[in-house]
C-alpha cells in the first residue's frame, strides 16, 4: 500500500498533474467531476482517438471494473443518447471521445477563469447539453467540439508521436465541418439562421486556434453579410441568445484590424454607429470584450477608425489627424486600472494587473500604429514614451504569466510589445521564450504563429507598425463562445 500512495493515479498522470495520492480516489480527480481510475498496476484502457473509418459506433465492453468514466458531467456513451436523429452523420463515438476530453481536459483549465468572475461561455458539456447537440443541433455545431479536441491534443503534444495522427483526424473532422456548415447556408430556410452564424463563428475559432489566422476574414465576411440580411447588429441583437455571438463579432472584427494592414480594415466607417451601440447597451456585461475594459476598447475603435480615415486620404495630409491622436492618446493616459476595477470583488489584483496590462499595450499600439501612417511624429518624446510604456508592459506581463486564469487575455498585448521590442534584444528574449509556453498551456498554436510573425519582423529591418502585418492576423485564444441561449 505504501507503495501506491507514491504512484499518481492513472489520470493525473495522463494529464501531466501532481496527484494527492488519497486513497481510494485522488482528490484532484473528485474536484474537477471526474471519476478517479485509481492505482492499480495495468493501465485502465480508455476512449483513444482513431483513424478516419476505423472508428465504431458500438460500444465496447470494459474488461476492468475501473475503465468506467461516466459522471454527471461526462456523457461516455452513445447508449446514453435516446433516438439520435438518423441523419446524424458525425460518428457518435468520435463526439463521445470528443465530450470525454472537452469535459476532461479543457474545461477544468477553463475554470481557473470563473474565479476572474462568471462567464457564459465556459460550461460543461452536461449530459442535457449533450442531448440538445445531439438532437437538435446541426452536424457542424458537434463536428467543432471534435476538432477543437483534436486541436488542443494537437498543440499540447506538440512534436510527439502521436502528433501527425492527430493532424490528419483534424484535418478530416475539419473538412466535414465545412461541407456541414456550407450545406446548411445553402439551404435557403438555413442560410441565415442563428446556429449558421454559430457555426461560422466557432469554425474561425478553431482555425484561429489551429493557426489558420487568413481564413479568419472570410468567415468573418460571411458573419456579417448574414447580419446584414437580417437587419444588422442592432436589429439582430433583440433575438434571444445572439448578444454574446455579436459581443463576440464587435470584440472580433475590432482586435483584428489592429492587427491588419491598411487599407485592408474590416471595419467600414458604416459601422461606427453599431459599434457604439454594442458598447452602450451591453459593454458592461462581465467579458463583454474578453478583459479589456470598455473604455480603452472603445480607444482601439477610434484608433482604427482613425487609421481608416488616414488610409483614405493624401499622406501628406494626415497632420490634420494629429490633434485627434493626442486626445486619444490623453484619455489613454488618464484611464485608472484601479478604478475600473474596484467593483470587481473576486480576484481584485488580477484585474488590477490586466487593466494595467491593457492600458499600456493600447497606449503603445495607439503610438505606434499612428507614427506607421505619420498621425504622430516620431520624436524624441514620444519613443521616450514608447521606451517606458514597453519596459512597463513586459514587467507587467512577466506577473502574469504566473496566474493561469489570465493568460489567455494577454497574447494581443505581448504581440504589441513584440513589435515596439524590435530594437530592444533583451525584450525579444523574452518574448521568444513565453510564447511556446503560453501555446502548450492553453492548447493553442496562436502564440506560435505570433513568434513567427514577429521573427520575420524582427529580421526584415523594418520598424513601423504596419510592415509587421503583411496579411490580416487575429490572435484570438477564445476556446469557445456562449451558444447556450440559441434554440
Amino acid at each position: 500500500m505504501a507503495e501506491d500512495r507514491k504512484r499518481h493515479c492513472w489520470e493525473c498522470l495522463r494529464r501531466s498533474l501532481v496527484c494527492d495520492f488519497s486513497q481510494p480516489q485522488c482528490k484532484r480527480c473528485s474536484a474537477t467531476g471526474i471519476v478517479c481510475p485509481g492505482y492499480t498496476d495495468t493501465q485502465p484502457l480508455r476512449l483513444r482517438w482513431l483513424v478516419p473509418g476505423r472508428v465504431k459506433s458500438r460500444r465496447q465492453k470494459p474488461t476492468n471494473k475501473n475503465t468506467k468514466e461516466i459522471t454527471e458531467k461526462h456523457p461516455a456513451s452513445p447508449k446514453d443518447v435516446v433516438n439520435p436523429p438518423k441523419e446524424l452523420k458525425t460518428d457518435l463515438h468520435v463526439f463521445v471521445q470528443a465530450t470525454e476530453y472537452y469535459n476532461a481536459c479543457i474545461y477544468p483549465d477553463l475554470l481557473h477563469i470563473s474565479r476572474l468572475g462568471q462567464n457564459t461561455a465556459i460550461y460543461p458539456i452536461t449530459p442535457p447539453i449533450f442531448q440538445m447537440v445531439i438532437a437538435t443541433h446541426p452536424d457542424h455545431i458537434r463536428l467543432v467540439i471534435v476538432c477543437m479536441t483534436l486541436s488542443h491534443r494537437m498543440n499540447r503534444a506538440r512534436h510527439g508521436p502521436e502528433c501527425h495522427a492527430l493532424a490528419q483526424n483534424f484535418f478530416h473532422y475539419r473538412g466535414q465541418l465545412i461541407r456541414s456548415l456550407s450545406d446548411d447556408i445553402k439551404a435557403e430556410h438555413k442560410c441565415t439562421s442563428d446556429l449558421v452564424i454559430a457555426g461560422i463563428l466557432t469554425l474561425l475559432l478553431v482555425d484561429a486556434q489551429q493557426g489558420a489566422s487568413p481564413h479568419y476574414r472570410c468567415h468573418l465576411d460571411g458573419v456579417r453579410r448574414i447580419i446584414l440580411l437580417r437587419g444588422g447588429i442592432c436589429s439582430l441583437a433583440q433575438s434571444a441568445g445572439m448578444v454574446p455571438l455579436l459581443l463576440f463579432v464587435v470584440f472580433i472584427t475590432v482586435m483584428g484590424d489592429t492587427s491588419s494592414p491598411v487599407p485592408d480594415l474590416a471595419m467600414a466607417t458604416s459601422q461606427f454607429e453599431e459599434l457604439d451601440f454594442m458598447i452602450e447597451q451591453y459593454g458592461g456585461r462581465p467579458f463583454a470584450f474578453a478583459t479589456y475594459p470598455t473604455a480603452l476598447f472603445a480607444e482601439i475603435i477610434e484608433i482604427n477608425y482613425l487609421r481608416v480615415r488616414a488610409s483614405k486620404s493624401d499622406r501628406t495630409a494626415a497632420s490634420v489627424f494629429t490633434n485627434d491622436a493626442y486626445e486619444i492618446l490623453n484619455r489613454i493616459h488618464s484611464f485608472s486600472p484601479e478604478q475600473w476595477a474596484e467593483p470587481k470583488f473576486t480576484a481584485h489584483a488580477e484585474w488590477v494587473l490586466l487593466g494595467n496590462i491593457h492600458q499600456a499595450a493600447v497606449a503603445l499600439y495607439c503610438i505606434l500604429s499612428l507614427q506607421s501612417l505619420a498621425i504622430l511624429p516620431r520624436s524624441s518624446f514620444l519613443q521616450q514614451h514608447c521606451i517606458s510604456h514597453a519596459q512597463l508592459l513586459q514587467r507587467l506581463l512577466s506577473q502574469a504569466l504566473t496566474f493561469h486564469r489570465v493568460e489567455r487575455f494577454i497574447i494581443w498585448d505581448i504581440v504589441v510589445l513584440g513589435v515596439a521590442a524590435v530594437n530592444d534584444a533583451g525584450i525579444r528574449a523574452f518574448i521568444r521564450e513565453q510564447l511556446p509556453e503560453l501555446s502548450h498551456s492553453t492548447g493553442t498554436y496562436a502564440p506560435l504563429m505570433a513568434k513567427a510573425l514577429l521573427e520575420r519582423f524582427w529580421a526584415s529591418g523594418e520598424t513601423h507598425w504596419d510592415a509587421c502585418f503583411d496579411q490580416p492576423y487575429t490572435f484570438a485564444m477564445n476556446m469557445s463562445v456562449d451558444v447556450s441561449g440559441l434554440g
